[in-house]
């Protein structure tokens, strides 16, 4: 079980997001895991372009959701 983490500049909506993308199966602490190290990596939150105090994220869209076998584009 694998979760993957994608961070971009410009999301959906234009500004700073994250994806969290994890296998069927994978367990709820595990995302929760993965969760917790976005918000405590500074690095990754400089480098996307967020500005903020101590631990405000405001402004960040953090999306989570599970990877699919066959995705249909339209």
């Amino acid at each position: 079980m694998a979760i993957s983490i994608t961070a971009t500049k410009a999301g959906r909506f234009g500004k700073a997001a994250v994806e969290i993308a994890f296998d069927p199966g994978t367990p709820l602490d595990d995302i929760l895991k993965a969760q917790k190290s976005i918000f405590a990596d500074k690095a990754l939150a400089k480098k996307i372009g967020l500005k903020f105090c101590g631990g405000c994220y405001s402004g960040l869209d953090l999306d989570i959701k599970q990877k699919f076998e066959n995705v249909v584009n339209f």
